[in-house]
């Protein structure tokens, strides 16, 4: 602008104004391509918020625990249900309810797999003895015995003392809620 001390006064006047008028246009898409990407974003963004207010997320929570009894089955159709200690995250356990689907996991001696499926028939929090009785109500997790009801297919439990995994499915969500959850 004020590079050459021997420019008129005029003439500098008059670049600085058209500097100033360069600047004050407004952004302008000049090609296709980048209006298509513009409108690409836009409807993603349209997407992601449709998901976050109308969309749903299935919830799940595996616990580690150990295989407690196990016992003919009260329920109809199911040969054995199955009492596991678990330990479950206290502000999560109101949220477990019986009928809700649940899968045992077991470990084998060779290194594979085995899932029994069924679901909750009972669960119930496990009261601590002796003096840890005020640590209770603070825990961040708490042991709870839960039953859960084989379904016909399931084989025969293993014994009890066996260490397993038990994932709970807890159900449907909103992500918005989801969010809301993690966030408190």
């Amino acid at each position: 602008m004020f590079n050459s001390p021997f420019d008129s006064f005029h003439n500098i006047v008059a670049e600085a104004k058209e500097e100033r008028e360069q600047l004050d246009r407004l952004l302008t898409i000049s090609t296709p391509r980048e209006r298509m990407l513009v409108v690409a974003i836009a409807l993603l963004l349209c997407v992601l918020a449709a998901w976050l207010f109308l969309g749903n997320v299935s919830r799940s929570l595996a616990a580690e625990g150990v295989l407690a009894e196990r016992n003919p089955s009260p329920a109809q159709g199911s040969p054995y249900s199955v009492e596991t200690l678990v330990w479950i995250d206290s502000d999560i356990a109101p949220d477990i309810e019986a009928g809700m689907a649940a899968v045992i996991e077991l470990s084998t001696a060779n290194g594979g797999a085995r899932a029994l499926d069924g679901e909750i028939a009972e669960i119930h929090a496990v009261p601590w003895s002796g003096g840890f009785a005020a640590l209770e109500s603070s825990a961040p997790v708490s042991m709870f015995r839960v039953v859960i009801a084989l379904d016909e297919n399931a084989g025969d439990p293993p014994p009890a003392d066996t260490d397993c995994r038990v994932v709970i499915e807890l159900g449907w969500q909103s992500p918005l809620a989801l969010f809301r959850m993690r966030q408190s």
